[in-house]
């Protein structure tokens, strides 16, 4: 799993592929998505917020998302001329570059799950710190580490179930975090306030003194981590029932993905002014959804985040 992962649950390797059942393109897609959504998104209007305006966050989706689908097409590519890898990411890098690459990136992409986990067990005993916070505090308690060992240990057991039990748990858990962050993006949309917007649109009121690349350069570092997970397909790649459904999977969970990021990160800017945005706790969609409909929507978008 990754940080911006932790729903969805990467195959056993010990399983065989001619053991399991075959996943269709729908299956491969909410992969893709359901990796891609998770911590990262919930925390885009604050990061975006203490960084830059709108003008600003525009920027910033336009590098990262030409970066990223550039990155999906590569995925396509490989997996149709060559089908004969299906381990994910770092068999390419194998084939391509050798045996010490290959490991690198196995072990990179290790070490970045690892942390991802880290990262992602924070925000949900942090999110439930909004309901019990003299229990779980800032998610760093005693009692938040000892639940999100057990999370993560439950998580494992239930990757040692099979790929198939997997991707039916990823599918529900996708559709239930999915649902409240639509929701979100809809009332937004509701009390959208074009003067609020255009105020924010460079910066508003009380923004820092800094180049327009300063500020585009102080979002990037989030807007790479919230690609994280658009790998998934490719991950599951030898359970397909076609190899071009991975590449598929790929960028329509990708456009997908993205229209939804950029959404929460731009319309929370037409609701509040941009320092207000930027001073909410975390996980920042919550507060700037109670900002715009009050405490229901925070406790909504909390809901979201712990599925």
């Amino acid at each position: 799993m990754t940080s911006s992962s932790a729903s969805s649950v990467p195959a056993s390797p010990s399983v065989s592929s001619a053991t399991e059942k075959k996943l269709p393109l729908s299956s491969l897609t909410a992969m893709v998505i359901g990796s891609m959504v998770g911590a990262g998104i919930f925390n885009l209007p604050g990061r975006f917020a203490t960084a830059t305006g709108p003008f600003g966050a525009l920027i910033a989706w336009a590098i990262a998302g030409t970066g990223m689908y550039m990155l999906g097409r590569v995925f396509q590519f490989l997996a149709e001329k060559r089908p004969d890898l299906d381990s994910g990411v770092f068999a390419y890098a194998k084939a391509g570059f050798g045996d010490y690459v290959g490991f690198l990136s196995a072990f990179g992409y290790w070490i970045g799950s690892i942390l991802g986990n880290v990262f992602y067990w924070v925000l949900i005993t942090a999110t439930l710190g909004r309901f019990f916070p003299y229990i779980f505090g800032d998610g760093t308690s005693v009692i938040a580490i000892i639940v999100s060992l057990v999370g993560i240990w439950a998580f494992h057991f239930l990757i040692l179930g099979g790929v198939e039990e997997a991707t039916y748990i990823n599918k529900i858990v996708t559709v239930a975090k999915i649902v409240p962050l639509i929701a979100a993006v809809l009332l937004f949309v509701f009390f959208f306030n074009y003067s609020k917007f255009s105020e924010n649109f460079f910066g508003g009121v009380g923004m820092p003194e800094k180049s327009l690349i300063a500020q585009v350069r102080d979002t990037m570092l989030i807007t790479v981590f919230v690609f994280i997970g658009i790998e998934g397909a490719s991950v599951y790649s030898r359970y397909a029932q076609k190899r071009s459904d991975v590449g598929a999977a790929t960028i329509v969970g990708f456009v997908a993905v993205t229209g939804l990021m950029v959404a929460i990160t731009l319309l929370p800017y037409a609701v509040a002014p941009r320092a207000e945005i930027a001073g909410v706790a975390n996980p920042s969609l919550a507060g700037a959804l109670e900002l715009a409909v009050g405490h229901w929507g925070a406790v909504m978008i909390s809901i979201g985040v712990l599925v």
